[in-house]
């Protein structure tokens, strides 16, 4: 892909304000992170990573897949037979040890076709579902989550403003309350402080499986 154009529309469909690609040694762009992501993006990326790219590395996602989430977003026509048959044999040829196996259940139906012997018990786990916890765990910033509620608390106002006695609007302190900035809430209560270290050592042993993916990266595009 040829830096310029390409790049800057790429970074305006998937990154939020002021998101960018970072740049390897060579000042080409490597991969965008995780927090520089909008939401949709966010959403096709763990949607990806489970079913299409088999990836372990949540904290970030590399030029190529990059630009699967862009062609994606923008509507265009993907052949997903081919991205995944390219993905088996990219797994097939470079597989390493610690790394997960990538699509186990469409190679096992594979093999079966074959007539290889698919008795004895997979060795892979199931991954873990994109459902409302992955959501809000790896793709709902919590300040993202608190102007959520702060929009929805000033349209719930708004629309009683003409049938709602004064003395029963909330007061300023009542509104802040619900709306709290995640870090007034984490010295409140604690638990936002105690969440976010969680987050980061789930995301230091998911990165460890694939602590290599950017350094080949970085010298491929180099």
């Amino acid at each position: 892909m040829e830096e310029g154009g390409e790049i800057d529309d790429m970074e305006s469909v998937l990154c939020v304000p002021e998101g960018h690609f970072q740049r390897n040694r060579n000042g080409a762009a490597a991969h965008i992170r995780r927090a520089d992501m909008t939401v949709m993006a966010k959403y096709w990326m763990a949607f990806s990573q489970a079913n299409i790219h088999p990836c372990s590395h949540v904290s970030d996602i590399t030029v190529n897949k990059a630009l699967f989430l862009y062609c994606v977003l923008r509507g265009m026509n993907i052949n997903i037979g081919q991205v995944i048959a390219n993905e088996i044999q990219t797994c097939a040829s470079t597989m390493k040890n610690k790394a997960p196996l990538g699509h186990p259940s469409l190679i096992t139906h594979l093999c079966e076709l074959a007539g290889v012997n698919t008795a004895t018990p997979p060795l892979e786990r199931p991954r873990k579902a994109i459902d409302e916890a992955y959501y809000r765990k790896y793709c709902g910033e919590m300040r993202l989550q608190s102007i959520h509620r702060g929009q929805v608390a000033t349209i719930e106002m708004i629309i009683g403003m003409y049938d709602t006695p004064p003395r029963r609007w909330w007061t300023m302190d009542e509104f802040n309350t619900v709306v709290a900035w995640p870090k007034e809430q984490a010295q409140a209560s604690g638990a936002g402080a105690a969440e976010a270290p969680t987050m980061e050592e789930d995301d230091d042993d998911f990165e460890d499986a694939e602590e290599g993916e950017e350094e080949d990266s970085d010298d491929s595009m180099g």
